[in-house]
């Protein structure tokens, strides 16, 4: 695999392939599945040192890593998802070693190195974990609500609007959210922002701009944003890298 980092973006997860080093301890919405490409690689949870090739850590677990240039496939899955919903189901928080296909992880690389789009993303997901699709079952209001969030127009991040045309008050909409999904809607909102303002990125405005159209008040405000989320800066996460995909 060619280790020029690549981010792609689909409508539930957004990929990182390529080399890490070092983070602070940090906590994401999304849930994280890592794959060790090469190198060598120390994921800290609790102050305790793992050091499985493969592993899964789920929403709002605080985490750290330590690495020598390694190369990981990091996949971060929107928890309200199908694929996010069966990996809830099937792994145990907050962390599990993962058994992967390498045949399924051979042909994954393979299309990450194509610098093309990638049909059925979360298909390949599931048949590279070797586990199959647990549905989930949503109160219709708040799945029509993250079903709306999600369509929102590119140039539109008027999500509290959103909220508003659900028929509850909005701190019912809160709890509802939050007992269907396990996560704050603020968290969700942040998580949509982020999306966006790499999807804007991809578009080659600058980082102000993106992050202005993202929703965020300045860019200072989304660096720190991602800091948060991920233990890096933006300058340092899109430091020679470049997007494949924007579904």
């Amino acid at each position: 695999m060619k280790h020029n980092s690549k981010i792609f973006i689909e409508s539930g997860m957004i990929i990182y392939a390529g080399k890490v080093s070092e983070t602070k301890q940090h906590k994401h919405y999304a849930i994280q599945i890592g794959i060790v490409i090469s190198g060598s690689y120390q994921l800290y949870i609790n102050d305790k040192e793992y050091r499985h090739s493969s592993f899964i850590i789920h929403s709002n677990v605080p985490h750290k890593h330590i690495s020598n240039d390694s190369v990981l496939l990091c996949i971060l899955v929107d928890p309200t998802t199908n694929l996010g919903n069966t990996l809830v189901n099937y792994y145990p928080a907050p962390f599990q070693p993962l058994s992967v296909s390498k045949e399924e992880l051979c042909c994954l690389q393979d299309e990450l190195n194509s610098n093309q789009e990638i049909n059925d993303l979360e298909l390949k997901i599931f048949k590279l974990l070797k586990i199959t699709p647990v549905q989930r079952t949503m109160d219709n209001r708040i799945f029509q609500l993250v079903k709306k969030m999600n369509l929102l127009n590119t140039y539109d991040t008027d999500f509290d609007s959103l909220v508003e045309t659900v028929p509850l008050s909005k701190s019912r909409i809160r709890f509802l959210f939050k007992q269907q999904t396990g996560l704050s809607l603020q968290r969700y909102i942040l998580w949509l922002r982020i999306k966006k303002a790499i999807y804007q990125i991809m578009q080659h405005k600058s980082l102000s701009e993106a992050a202005y159209l993202a929703g965020f008040a300045d860019y200072s405000h989304l660096s720190r944003v991602v800091r948060q989320i991920s233990g890096m800066t933006m300058k340092v996460l899109l430091k020679n890298s470049y997007f494949i995909q924007d579904s």
